[in-house]
C-alpha cells in the first residue's frame, strides 16, 4: 500500500517537474531547427521511428529530451546513471531505457523492441561516447538492429556544434530514409555498412544546412569525396 502511495507521488511529481522544466530547457539551451523536408519527417515522427544523431557533448541528453517532446521518444542511459538512489525515481517514471555500456548487454534492445512495437519511436546516439576532437566517432549498428526487427523508418538528426548553456545552435533534422536492412548478406555486415551510410548522411546534413563557422574535417573529407565523385 505504502509502495503504491510513494509511486503515485512520484509520478505526479515527475509529470509536474516534466511541465515546469521544458520552458526552462528551451531558455537554457536555445535552438534553431533547419528541416530537409518538414512535412515528411513530421509526419514520420508522428509514428513509430528511429531517430538518430551525432553526440556533441553530455548536455545532448536533456537538449534532446527538450527538443522532441511532443513525440515523447524513447532515449537510453547508461545503467550506472540509470540506478544512481538520488534521480532513479525520475528516470524510472520518463521514457529512459538502461543500457549497460560495460558489458555485452542485448536487454536494451528487447525493451527498445517491447516500446516501438507499442508505437514509440527511440532516439540514439550511434556514436554510443562523446568525441574528444570534435570528430563523430564511429557509429555502432546497434540501432539499426532495432530498427531492422521492427521494420521502422529512419530520421537522421545533425546537432551543428556542441551544446552548450546559452549558445544558439542549429539543430538539423534530415527527410525520412527507408533502408533494406534485411538485404541479402552477412547481418552484421550489412548493419555495419549501413551505419556508415548513417553516419555520412549526418554529416551531409551539417555540410548543406550547417553554420559555415563551424565545418569540421568531416565535412571536409565529405566534400573531398563528392569532388571525386563527380569527376569520376
Amino acid at each position: 500500500m505504502w509502495s503504491k502511495f510513494v509511486d503515485m507521488v512520484q509520478t505526479v511529481t515527475v509529470a509536474f517537474l516534466y511541465v515546469t522544466v521544458l520552458p526552462v530547457l528551451h531558455l537554457i539551451y536555445p535552438r534553431k531547427m533547419v528541416w530537409e523536408d518538414k512535412k515528411a519527417s513530421k509526419e514520420i515522427l508522428k509514428q513509430k521511428c528511429v531517430i538518430y544523431s551525432n553526440h556533441t557533448g553530455y548536455s545532448d541528453g536533456l537538449f534532446v529530451f527538450g527538443l522532441f517532446a511532443k513525440y515523447h521518444p524513447y532515449t537510453f542511459i547508461g545503467k550506472d546513471w540509470y540506478e544512481k538512489k538520488a534521480i532513479n525515481w525520475i528516470f524510472s517514471h520518463q521514457r529512459f531505457i538502461p543500457i549497460d555500456r560495460t558489458q555485452m548487454d542485448t536487454s536494451w534492445l528487447v525493451k527498445g523492441k517491447k516500446v516501438t512495437d507499442e508505437g514509440s519511436s527511440i532516439y540514439f546516439f550511434p556514436e554510443g561516447h562523446t568525441s574528444k576532437d570534435g570528430l563523430m566517432l564511429e557509429f555502432q549498428p546497434g540501432f539499426l538492429m532495432l530498427a531492422k526487427q521492427c521494420d521502422t523508418p529512419l530520421i537522421p538528426v545533425c546537432l551543428d556544434r556542441k551544446i552548450e548553456p546559452f549558445k544558439l545552435s542549429r539543430v538539423i533534422i534530415g527527410k525520412p530514409q527507408f533502408m533494406d536492412l534485411k538485404e541479402e548478406g552477412r547481418p552484421s555486415l550489412v548493419l555495419k555498412k549501413y551505419a556508415a551510410i548513417c553516419k555520412e548522411s549526418v554529416i551531409d546534413l551539417k555540410d548543406r544546412f550547417g553554420d559555415p563557422k563551424f565545418v569540421t574535417d568531416d565535412v571536409l573529407k565529405l566534400r573531398e569525396k563528392k569532388a571525386s565523385l563527380e569527376t569520376t
